[in-house]
């Protein structure tokens, strides 16, 4: 391209430059002429002297067409004739060694006939050589009078009635040329290196752009979200498009393999309800024959009503993990989440009075009168939101100290993409976690104050299932310690609104 474009400049600078020289030449042409109808050759011979080079391109010749101006080309052809003569000497002095010489030239000769004719040694210039090919100038097609109609030869009748003819054979020089092209280099160079940033730019979007689809991948993998994106596997057969296949199939079987341990946890647990629903009638038909075994049938009887309620745990966070690899699984309404904390509010703070906990939340409701209505709803499951948004303010009445304060706090923010989202702060005064233990703290039967769990009969799956909702809802939710100074637990659930 920048070979293409320096020829084009390097053409139009040499066309500009020939119109010029033939402008002068016609001027010269015409003092010429007027100098001949005047008989006037010592001025005609002036103008050879006074530019030699110029008037060089002006020939004269006379009706029997031999050279009149300028007269150093008939001292040249005369030079060239008698070397001619001397040439044809020493060919007759020398024909016998020639004519010895015959049978082994004509051999070389049908040699090299037949290697021209074999197309073997015969020299094709390729296109690449025409392109880095120095440029002539043009002046052949730049000069010919069909073109140019001024430049056609011109006839002038002498005083003495003779008549010449002035021809114009107007030509650049060919150092003009090189020096052109050498004046176009740093032109050259700018376009090679404007071109090769172009493409490095072109490809260095082109592969970026790809990575960042495998990358997007195994973000999405590493969040829990192992259905990879179905174009995933058409991106080429070159080193990074195996790579993306590769990652399509290992997201493939990510996905099939949670699939089936989290169905074959809820085959288990659906099995495990069969025999206790027979336990059950078994032991209610024990107490009409064993009136005094009362004592320990009521221990079974609470022991496989414990058992049923965790296996009924199970199942709904198996439910619940489930919707975040089914399209459309949730039943959306609008849910608002204002008015669900500010209903789990007053029953906790029911509850747990006996602790004096005071219960710091304000509505954004009334808190903003410009606020609308519908500013803090979320679609998703009105049932399911409840229920996690209670599990998490519920543990934070229950494991806050006595006498001190659970604050609860909403506020708009922006998500990945710029997709607005509500985020939720429950903060309690309890004796907070442990760092080690805040990455498992959303896994099932994780209890890290084992004591405790047992006191109000925990199972360790409550955080687990609120982890569950906030997923099938598109969000996230993160823990961590207070950073104000006072011992507690900070839970921040993130939901977009997607309206």
């Amino acid at each position: 391209m920048s070979i293409i474009v320096e020829r084009w400049l390097v053409e139009k600078e040499l066309t500009a430059r020939m119109d010029v020289q033939i402008d002068r030449l016609l001027i010269k042409r015409q003092e010429m002429v007027d100098a001949l109808q005047a008989g006037d050759l010592t001025t005609v011979r002036q103008m050879y002297r006074q530019d030699r080079w110029l008037m060089s391109q002006v020939r004269v010749y006379d009706e029997q067409g031999a050279i009149m101006f300028p007269r150093y080309l008939d001292r040249g052809e005369q030079r060239r004739q008698e070397r001619m003569q001397e040439d044809n000497q020493t060919i007759d002095s020398s024909s016998i060694q020639t004519a010895q010489s015959v049978p082994a030239m004509s051999k070389l000769d049908t040699i090299k006939k037949s290697k021209d004719d074999d197309g073997v040694s015969r020299d094709k210039p390729s296109v690449l050589n025409h392109i880095l090919s120095p440029m002539v100038p043009r002046s052949a097609t730049l000069a010919d009078p069909d073109n140019r109609p001024e430049l056609a030869d011109v006839t002038v009748v002498l005083p003495d009635k003779q008549t010449v003819i002035i021809q114009l054979r107007p030509h650049l020089r060919f150092s003009d040329v090189i020096e052109l092209q050498r004046g176009n280099f740093p032109i050259r160079l700018l376009l090679i290196i404007v071109f090769s940033v172009l493409v490095c730019v072109w490809l260095s979007r082109t592969l970026t752009r790809r990575i960042r689809r495998v990358q997007h991948t195994v973000h999405r993998m590493i969040d829990g979200d192992y259905q990879a994106q179905p174009n995933l596997s058409k991106m080429g057969d070159d080193e990074l498009g195996l790579l993306a296949k590769d990652v399509a199939k290992l997201s493939t079987r990510l996905a099939e393999s949670e699939l089936a341990r989290k169905q074959m946890l809820s085959d288990i647990s659906h099995e495990l309800r069969s025999p206790l629903a027979r336990l059950e009638v078994a032991t209610e038909l024990t107490r009409d024959f064993a009136p005094n075994a009362s004592r320990y049938l009521d221990r079974i009887d609470k022991e496989s009503t414990r058992m049923n309620e965790l296996i009924g745990q199970i199942i709904h966070i198996q439910s619940l993990q489930m919707q975040q690899y089914t399209v459309d699984s949730l039943e959306s309404e609008a849910v608002d989440i204002a008015e669900i904390i500010s209903e789990i509010g007053q029953d906790v703070c029911f509850e747990f009075q006996h602790k004096n906990v005071s219960w710091q939340w304000q509505s954004p409701k009334f808190s903003s009168k410009n606020s609308p209505i519908t500013s803090w709803t979320v679609l998703g499951n009105q049932e399911q939101l409840h229920s996690a948004l209670e599990n998490v303010i519920r543990n934070a009445f229950m494991h806050t100290a006595s006498d001190s304060v659970v604050m609860a706090d909403v506020k708009k923010i922006e998500v990945a993409n710029k997709i607005p989202a509500i985020q939720i702060n429950i903060t309690d005064a309890g004796g907070g976690v442990a760092d080690k233990d805040l990455e498992r703290i959303f896994q099932p039967f994780v209890r890290l104050d084992s004591a405790r769990h047992r006191e109000t009969g925990g199972y360790g799956l409550g955080l687990a299932i609120v982890h569950a909702v906030v997923m099938a809802h598109k969000g996230y939710i993160n823990v961590y310690n207070r950073q104000d100074g006072v011992q507690g637990l900070t839970v921040q659930i993130v939901l977009p609104m997607r309206h």
